[in-house]
């Protein structure tokens, strides 16, 4: 990940702080700010479509178990139905 020496240093300081400093910084030191803070950018970017991703297949998996109890439910119910005309009809 330490493409650049000064990667290492702006870890420490964080994103935040980074941020904050940018208009400090000049020449090569500001150069690798920037393109640190792309980088930062685009892995939360990933992080974010990753973590959507999952929460998206998470639901759509309870959605499915919702409809598997259901059918479960009706199942049941038209056993019971069964059953109790089967009584019935003794």
């Amino acid at each position: 990940m330490d493409s650049h020496p000064l990667w290492a240093r702006f870890e420490k300081q964080g994103v935040a702080n980074v941020r904050a400093r940018l208009l400090e910084f000049i020449g090569e030191e500001k150069v690798a700010a920037i393109a640190w803070l792309a980088h930062k950018d685009e892995e939360e970017r990933l992080w974010s479509d990753s973590s959507q991703a999952l929460q998206m297949r998470i639901a759509l998996s309870a959605k499915r178990a919702a409809w598997i109890a259901a059918i479960a439910a009706i199942v049941a119910a038209i056993a019971a139905i069964i059953t109790i005309v089967v009584e019935l009809m003794k």
